[in-house]
């Protein structure tokens, strides 16, 4: 606690966080449109403050607030059980105490494996005047359907229940997330996804390093890749550097308020040191009034003794940071190479270049770590520098190097810090707006007619099946769970029952499936015999318990009643892999389809996200595909995954012995293409035209450009291109190139996350793809020379592609989205593509800083003419 600066919690002068053209970034009065929010960013940048101010605002206003912090060593449902029980008695002021003891019910479950209930026998021998009794007992579980459990969703359904009476948000506060288990961290994901769905006022207000980002989408195993840019979980914001005016202010307004004198030099020489890091700056600004001049206050003499015994305390915390593990080699010499210049900047891009073929991305990747770790700041043109002037020297005194002097420049430019925190990516507009222009389920309003590649529709609804199984396939955002709501909309205009579940890495499918059909079971009722209806029921029961515990207890008593009797007692538990009670997936359904068989009115099980399911839940997929093909039962299952799906069901059909079978055959595979630029086209002019929203012809085609086929993507431009519309202009061309430049700026922490989670070789592609701009590239199976480094390029374009990262069309590959491809491009330091074609990229030839001493100094000027040749050697 500092009496002139404050402590963290409360600090003396509070800095709302804003992104470049002033929105904000932290939470205000009026909650965000998404309801899922991510602060990130490098260490010491004030995540955690960012989550005590949300804190704060919820109790001026009235709001309920649920803080957890993850944990590498405690599941997150633990975490959760602590925190809503500490809670309780807020809750029941607030809330209906009948409310909160149904949340305090759920919340116990999340801990337990379903209801674990028994059934047994016991028998006797021996006993009263006889000294020994033998006592045998069996029990197996008998844990109904309905007695599974509860999820982090069901919780969120009880949260959500608990504001229905009054309205009042409840914010669930979790920071750390980056320390959590990636199991934990699948597990926001899909709580993350549950509240954007559910409509109600609950937030997840989240907080982690800048690792969140690449963990969270590692753990998501949605195969989404970059696709997550335009229909990410997370509503996230990143946490830049503080501007050198809001250090100015947070230095001399306590300054002020406690009348402590202090020269004008010395806050300058604070704030440069400083240089954004809200963490340096409080150590740095309690030093300055410790070491104050008694008569003349902050002097600069005393500002210099202050950062000396700043740099001075942290120096073996920086001994820490080097001697760690995961410093690699590769980051330290990155840093004595940057720590060499000085305060002078060095040119990424140079510096990978030299390093050539296969080398490159290890330091690209040191690079991206380093940043994450706080250790490396990242500026405008792919320049970097030490952002702690300490650290910078204690590297330079460690490896015995002379740092480069600071050159001198007679003009040097007017220049501001730049990567300063950027704004949300989900769009900010008016969503009432947005809905009413686009319509409400996630994509355009305008149906596009979908076609395979020899011009069959693809919609169920206008094609039928050829067997009983279905299965979408298609990159992230090409609209593979929207073909499954077209399905279930077709199903219940119909009439028939559409039993929908996603495939979760945290639970089984077939416990997936039994929540499915319970949640359906009343309209089963509605259209389905008592006694055929209670069967179902009986057999839920036996499948929720076919891998349940058998116990057998033998047991010995000696002692003559009554008196005390001593026993001895062994048990067995059995059944735990063996599947000796209960039903399968397949008998289940064999069971729906005799019921719809009389009426022919068909039962759909409609499965989506299997780029989550595990190789076992897609070996049961496979099992049952083969198993409704052969009973003819009008039972259907329609499934949806990535570009992986099919290779991952062939995989998996062959079960443990690892050699594939014919029954993922048995799918009726659609695969879902970018969609045509005439048609992408006419699905954003109709609406347009309907809600009578003007626009320029050139901005509808910047627009399908910049979407580059991917209707997810075209729906996000457009709502981004609504929010900054004139209503008398409507949507210009100049509207349109700032919606899309806002949104690829906005997704640099996705780009970044996504480039993180590619391996080296498929990093390689990219590289090589990018430079090639909208033409793309030969497939490497035809444009690579013979040898293992083309099946390596080969594989990396198929995990490309199926992230998203990569779209194919015939033998060529390109970039999918045009903001990552620029993005490569700045990043590898390449202009222009060779074709001509990508929009070039002018990379800054100085840093942008408040310092004019932060200069590039490797490769000072941006790119050379050399380096626009610099994909030959990728």
């Amino acid at each position: 606690m500092s009496s002139v600066f404050g402590s963290d919690r409360y600090p003396a002068y509070s800095v709302i966080r804003t992104d470049k053209v002033g929105n904000p970034i932290s939470l205000g009065d009026t909650l965000p449109e998404s309801q899922a929010i991510l602060f990130t960013g490098p260490p010491g940048m004030g995540k955690t403050s960012e989550l005590y101010r949300a804190e704060d605002l919820a109790a001026t206003n009235g709001w309920s607030t649920i803080r957890i912090n993850a944990s590498a060593n405690a599941p997150l449902e633990h975490q959760l059980t602590i925190a809503i029980r500490s809670s309780i008695d807020e809750l029941r002021k607030r809330f209906s105490r009948r409310a909160v003891r149904k949340l305090d019910n759920t919340v116990g479950q999340l801990t337990r494996s379903g209801g674990n209930k028994r059934l047994g026998v016991e028998l006797r021998f021996g006993g009263g005047p006889f000294p020994m009794e033998y006592v045998g007992k069996m029990e197996r579980d008998t844990t109904a359907y309905s007695e599974l459990g509860t999820t982090l969703t069901d919780f969120a359904d009880e949260l959500g229940k608990l504001t229905g009476d009054n309205g009042r948000p409840i914010l669930l506060l979790v920071d750390g997330i980056d320390q959590a288990l990636e199991n934990d961290q699948a597990g926001l994901n899909e709580l993350a996804i549950h509240i954007e769905q559910m409509d109600l006022p609950v937030w997840l207000v989240a907080a982690g390093g800048a690792r969140s980002t690449w963990s969270l989408m590692n753990a998501s195993r949605r195969m989404s890749g970059i696709a997550t840019t335009i229909s990410n979980q997370f509503d996230v914001r990143e946490l830049g550097p503080l501007p050198d005016d809001q250090v100015w202010k947070a230095l001399t307004l306590p300054l002020q308020d406690a009348r402590i004198a202090y020269e004008y030099d010395a806050i300058e020489r604070l704030v440069a040191s400083a240089n954004g890091d809200p963490s340096r700056l409080r150590s740095l600004s309690q030093a300055a009034v410790a070491y104050q001049d008694q008569q003349a206050g902050i002097t600069l003499s005393s500002v210099q003794a202050a950062i000396a015994h700043v740099n001075a305390a942290a120096a073996e915390t920086y001994q820490d940071h080097w001697n760690q593990k995961s410093t690699t080699h590769a980051q330290k010499d990155l840093l004595v190479l940057v720590a060499s210049q000085g305060p002078n900047s060095v040119y990424m891009p140079a510096v990978t270049q030299a390093a050539g073929p296969g080398k490159w991305q290890e330091i690209d990747q040191a690079r991206q770590q380093l940043v994450a770790r706080g250790m490396l700041r990242e500026h405008g043109g792919g320049v970097v520098t030490i952002p702690d002037e300490g650290f910078r020297d204690w590297i330079n005194d460690y490896v015995g190097q002379t740092p480069e002097p600071v050159p001198e420049l007679t003009n040097p430019p007017a220049v501001s810090r730049g990567d300063v925190a950027l704004a949300p990516v989900h769009p900010t507009s008016d969503r009432e707006l947005v809905n009413q222009v686009f319509g409400i389920s996630g994509q355009l309003v305008h149906e596009v007619k979908r076609t395979d590649a020899q011009g069959r529709p693809i919609s169920l609804e206008d094609r039928g099946p050829t067997g009983t199984s279905l299965l979408f396939t298609g990159a992230p955002g090409t609209g593979t769970s929207h073909e499954l709501a077209r399905t279930k909309a077709m199903a219940d205009a119909e009439g028939w029952i559409a039993i929908q579940l996603d495939a979760s890495r945290r639970e089984g499918l077939e416990a997936r499936f039994i929540r499915a059909v319970q949640g359906e079971m009343d309209a089963i009722k509605q259209q389905y015999p008592a006694g055929q209806v209670r069967e179902l029921k009986q057999l839920l029961n036996r499948m929720a318990v076919r891998t349940a515990n058998l116990m057998k207890t033998n047991q010995l008593r000696f002692g003559l009643a009554p008196g005390p009797k001593v026993g001895i007692h062994r048990s067995t538990v059995e059944g735990v892999k063996k599947d000796s009670v209960g039903t399968t997936l397949n008998e289940v359904a064999e069971h729906l389809g005799k019921m719809a068989h009389p009426r022919r009115t068909p039962i759909l099980v409609m499965v989506d996200n299997l780029d989550a399911a595990s190789k076992e839940d897609l070996y049961v997929l496979t099992s049952l595909s083969a198993h409704l093909k052969e009973v003819r039962h009008p039972m259907f299952l329609i499934a949806a995954g990535g570009e992986e799906a099919t290779s991952r069901l062939l995989e998996a059909s062959g079960g443990h012995a690892g050699t594939e079978t014919k029954e993922a055959g048995k799918f009726d595979v659609r695969r879902l293409q970018p969609i045509h630029t005439d048609e992408l086209r006419q699905a954003l002019t109709v609406p347009l035209d309907k809600a009578r929203v003007k626009y320029e012809p050139e901005a509808i085609d910047n627009l399908v450009a910049a979407a580059n086929g991917n209707p997810t993507r075209l729906r996000t431009l457009a709502a981004a291109a609504l929010e900054l519309t004139d209503q008398g202009q409507g949507i210009t061309a100049d509207v349109a190139a700032t919606a899309t430049a806002r949104l690829n700026a906005q997704s640099r922490a996705l780009y970044d996350a996504a480039w993180y989670n590619c391996s080296p070789n498929e990093k390689e592609l990219l590289a090589k793809t990018s430079v090639q701009g909208s033409n793309g590239m030969v497939i490497p199976s035809r444009s690579e020379p013979p040898g293992p480094g083309r099946w390596d390029l080969d594989e990396a374009s198929h995990k490309l592609i199926s992230r998203g990262l990569l779209t194919r069309t015939g033998y060529y590959i390109r970039v999918a989205d045009p903001g990552f491809q620029d993005w490569v491009q700045t990043r590898l330091g390449f202009a222009a593509a060779q074709s001509g074609i990508a929009r070039p990229q002018v990379v800054a030839g100085q840093v942008e800083s408040d310092s004019p001493a932060t200069r590039p100094a490797l490769g000072q000027g941006g790119p050379r003419r050399e380096d626009l040749q610099a994909n030959r050697q990728f």
